[in-house]
């Protein structure tokens, strides 16, 4: 693959289309969510505005759009004693029946104009970002992850052989999570205007000033503002601490229960996962995701976990055991994804590369990603202009008001 200063940009599929879904109850009075056309529209058109708006931010910067979808994880299958995953439930507000009908014909449109849809039996989004972010960085392409977990943190990286890089960025806070050194990096060189770069991509040098060009236009345009991160310690105290969303609970928990006979469970904070890595890095140097598959490393993270927490309601033995479960659970690499789900992946992911013809100017305005769709002259659909007026071009994801829905959407 020819290097060039153009990124792909692999969309967490699932987190779009909930993202969106979870909008409409400000905007409808109905009881149950999409249970009319009139909703159903209103669905389209906004998963239609938000794509085209997403599209217009990274216009420039990227020629390979991916839309990665989720099906039944490996994980629940491989560690049902975690029950991975198992405080998402149902909402039975929404119907799902019109849910499904509309999030399909909206990825066949736009599939139709040349974004990948990937999805493999077995997998989860995260899998397959994991997927296509190693296969393109081999290819010296770089990445950006468009997304609002902060678990894909671990992903961010910088390849130095093939002088490409991973950036998060998280439409809800609005931030380009970037490796340690990135700002740095951004602004080392001076990027003159140039009507004539385009012309001499073949130049190495010339390749990261475009690059550097176009990422700060996107930066300064859209008012983004950097975080530069370790995804190495991200990664490593996620191990640590769990992952309340998913139901992977932390490697070390008690419950008391006062007189009142009110219950109340205590983990691993933040601030211990950070004690625990500190005292790890004083003895072993700079962590790395693959020290939770050796078992010296382990017991070493273990020891020391009993130490900082005081750990006397759960035995060493047990929190070991934890520590591999989690890691198994919340590290994306090649010796957490089982090897046969792993190897599909990455043979579609070659597959898709191949064969990508992305039409990204089709994909700009809702109209044209609806055009050719049930609901391109769709008067219920039209009818939702003003009521999408007031978030139409809005950066504001604050879709999730209620805490009691975070358990039902990711």
């Amino acid at each position: 693959m020819k290097k060039t200063a153009r990124h792909t940009l692999v969309i967490d599929g699932n987190y779009f289309l909930f993202k969106t879904l979870y909008v409409l109850p400000h905007m409808t009075k109905s009881k149950e969510i999409l249970s009319s056309k009139k909703d159903m529209g209103i669905f389209m058109r906004k998963l239609a505005t938000d794509f085209a708006y997403e599209t217009r931010k990274f216009e420039g910067l990227i020629d390979r759009i991916v839309f990665t979808l989720d099906s039944r994880s490996w994980r629940k299958d491989f560690y049902p004693e975690a029950d991975y995953k198992g405080n998402r439930k149902g909402d039975k507000s929404i119907n799902w029946e019109n849910f499904s009908k509309v999030t399909e014909e909206f990825e066949n449109a736009i599939s139709k104009r040349g974004v990948i849809l990937h999805k493999i039996q077995g997998a989860e989004g995260d899998d397959l970002m994991y997927a296509w972010n190693v296969e393109c960085l081999s290819q010296g392409k770089s990445v950006i992850l468009f997304t609002g977990d902060k678990d894909m943190i671990q992903l961010v990286n910088q390849n130095e052989t093939t002088q490409t890089h991973t950036l998060l960025y998280s439409p809800v806070q609005k931030k380009l999570y970037a490796y340690q050194g990135f700002s740095q990096w951004l602004g080392s060189v001076e990027v003159k205007d140039d009507t004539d770069l385009f012309a001499h991509l073949s130049s190495q040098t010339t390749v990261e000033s475009m690059t550097k060009k176009l990422l700060t236009d996107v930066v300064r345009h859209k008012s983004i503002t950097i975080v530069e991160v370790n995804p190495e310690e991200v990664a490593f105290k996620k191990v640590l601490t769990g992952d309340s969303g998913d139901n992977v609970s932390p490697i070390y928990s008690y419950t008391t229960t006062n007189k009142k006979g009110h219950k109340r469970t205590y983990g691993v904070s933040e601030n211990k996962a950070q004690l625990i890595l500190e005292e790890f890095e004083k003895k072993h140097g700079a962590v790395n995701s693959l020290y939770f598959f050796t078992q010296d490393y382990i017991i070493e993270v273990a020891n020391i976990a009993v130490r900082v927490l005081k750990a006397k309601h759960m035995s060493r033995e047990q929190i070991i055991q934890n520590i591999k479960t989690n890691a198994n659970l919340v590290l994306l690499n090649s010796k957490t994804i089982p090897p046969s789900i792993l190897e599909e992946m990455f043979r579609t992911v070659e597959i898709h590369i191949k064969h990508q013809q992305l039409n990204i100017k089709q994909l700009t305005t809702a109209d044209k990603v609806l055009e050719g769709t049930s609901y391109s002259k769709d008067d219920s659909s039209k009818m939702t202009s003003n009521t999408l007026d007031d978030i139409k071009d809005s950066d504001d994801y604050s879709f999730i008001t209620d805490r009691n829905q975070k358990g039902k959407v990711f």
